[in-house]
């Protein structure tokens, strides 16, 4: 597993963090998906044999936000 941590600069609310979150859970190999709408990060559990970082930035960008990997 590996745990990879993204800045989302337009996630603002609740909402934003639950669509984020779906869209990232959708994805094979994700384990956990923890977006925070105060520090403006997502935070992903996930396994690199089934998803890469890619992926998940895609996720992101399919729920209608930019994400750019941090760490």
């Amino acid at each position: 597993m590996n745990t990879n941590t993204y800045s989302v600069p337009d996630m603002s609310c609740a909402h934003c963090k639950a669509h984020i979150e779906e869209e990232v859970n959708k994805l094979t190999g994700i384990q956990n998906a923890n977006a925070n709408p105060d520090e403006k990060k997502l935070t992903v559990t996930f396994d690199t044999n089934e998803v890469q970082s890619a992926d998940i930035v895609n996720a992101v960008s399919q729920a209608g936000y930019t994400a750019e990997k941090t760490q």
